[in-house]
């Protein structure tokens, strides 16, 4: 038991302090096993000798088979590299080559095939071979060419004879007669194809708000309306439009710029008057285009409005104690044509060929009294309209 107690503690001991001896290389063999370095692989030597070689052969290969001959389509001059046999002259030592172009009719030339075989037993240094036909004359064109006799089969069996391949007959055209006639007298005019323009005619749907006030009497209030307008182009800056707007024409004014046509005598005179009025708003202006591109558009408009008044309202205010009439209501009584002048600059952006919207700032300048009150309305304004092209594609 006590042996026991022994071999226990010694384990204990040897358990909590461990004389264990630390080396790096321990720990370094344990991280290559947990992380292994992926291996190249190594081409071997007999590899790269064995396509080292195969190249070799292949280029060998196409060096001996290369092709001597030149391009198509080129009548190659045959060299006779040979010697002389006379050798007391020095100068045939080197080999001459002449080419000499004959023609059909001379006697040198000769037509017969056979007579190639004939140069070789007769030693005859000029040999014939044709190359193809005269372009103009269609007969063949022979050379006769200085060379060895010895060789003169080889040479004929390399002759190249291109075929000429015309679109038109050569002789025929050279044989054709042309004659030329000179124009006499006043040319005739050439008339321009005529083209079904179509009409180039664009709606728009607007909305103007406006500041509505009368001359020189220091107040403005807020107006508007909306309405209809049709232009139609004339040219390319060109243009004119027309139509109707509804329009709320609402101002402020002292009671001395109201001159009412009225026999009627206010016992106490009002100090303002206040006016509420449903009109019907008739341009007819023009259009200059004065920048455009393929999106964007600038022109300048002037002209004339037409005002009809459907219902005019008028509200009195007073300042002592006692009131007067309080309003006075009057309808379709009074039209005024071509009694206001229009000027405006429109802005225009195109969204594509039938559709295009623009912001058009304008004034209203009265040429004559307006209403029943007489009074000189002016207003100013931004109009906003979408524009429909009606025919398709517009300019």
């Amino acid at each position: 038991m006590k042996e026991g107690k022994d071999i226990d503690k010694l384990f204990k001991d040897g358990l909590e302090n461990p004389d264990l001896p630390f080396n790096d290389l321990d720990w370094d063999d344990l991280e290559e096993r947990l992380h292994p370095k992926p291996k190249r692989r190594v081409i071997p030597v007999v590899w790269l000798a064995a396509a080292a070689a195969i190249a070799a052969m292949l280029l060998i290969v196409f060096l001996l088979v290369k092709p001597t001959e030149g391009p198509a389509g080129v009548n190659p001059l045959v060299k006779n590299s040979g010697r002389d046999k006379n050798k007391a002259n020095p100068e045939n030592n080197a080999t001459k080559v002449t080419e000499t172009h004959l023609k059909p009719n001379d006697p040198i030339v000769n037509t017969d095939p056979a007579g190639l075989v004939a140069n070789k037993a007769n030693r005859n240094p000029f040999v014939q071979r044709p190359v193809g036909k005269n372009v103009l004359s269609g007969t063949n064109t022979p050379k006769l060419v200085l060379v060895d006799a010895d060789r003169a089969n080889l040479l004929a069996d390399m002759v190249y004879q291109p075929a000429l391949h015309t679109e038109f007959d050569p002789v025929a055209f050279k044989d054709q007669k042309l004659i030329a006639s000179v124009a006499t007298g006043k040319p005739e005019r050439i008339k321009q194809p005529v083209l079904n323009k179509k009409p180039r005619l664009v709606l728009s749907i607007l909305a103007a708000p406006d500041l509505t006030s009368v001359q020189k009497s220091g107040m403005s209030s807020l107006s508007g309306g909306f309405g209809v307008e049709a232009t139609y182009s004339l040219t390319k800056k060109l243009s004119i439009t027309t139509g109707a707007t509804y329009a709320k024409k609402i101002y402020d004014s002292d009671f001395s710029l109201y001159k009412p046509n009225s026999n009627y005598v206010f016992k106490i005179i009002p100090s303002n008057i206040h006016a509420n009025c449903d009109v019907i708003d008739i341009p007819l202006n023009v259009n200059y285009k004065v920048f455009g591109n393929s999106r964007n558009s600038i022109s300048v408009s002037t002209g004339l409005s037409s005002y009809l008044m459907l219902k005019e309202k008028y509200s009195y205010s007073y300042n002592g104690a006692y009131q007067g009439p309080q309003d006075y209501e009057v309808r379709g009584r009074n039209q005024h044509y071509l009694g206001i002048a229009n000027v405006g600059v429109e802005f225009q952006h195109k969204i594509n060929n039938n559709l295009s919207i623009s912001a058009k700032p304008f004034m209203k300048i009265p040429l004559t009294d307006i209403g029943y009150g007489n009074s000189r309305l002016s207003s100013t304004g931004v109009a906003v309209s979408v524009n429909m092209n009606l025919f398709g594609k517009g300019n």
